[in-house]
């Protein structure tokens, strides 16, 4: 089964937040595409990244090569 965990994130306006991914056996992405991020980590590694949000409102999240497969969620800025 391919899926986020979590799936669903919330934050406010203005917050920096650190996102931690980690790929098992497969590459994945972590892409928002109307926040401008597009992450991607290579099977058996992890990355960090920073993202602070200064726009409200709730955007799709997916894994490009999995999205079919079930792999997305959103990210809801208030």
């Amino acid at each position: 089964e391919y899926t986020f965990d979590p799936s669903e994130f919330t934050y406010d306006v203005g917050q920096m937040v650190q996102f931690t991914l980690t790929a098992q056996t497969e590459f994945h992405t972590f892409t928002v595409d109307a926040l401008g991020i597009d992450c991607s980590v290579e099977p058996g590694e992890t990355i960090t990244f920073s993202f602070t949000f200064d726009s409200p409102g709730t955007f799709p999240l997916v894994c490009i090569p999995h999205e079919s497969q079930g792999m997305k969620g959103f990210i809801k800025v208030n």
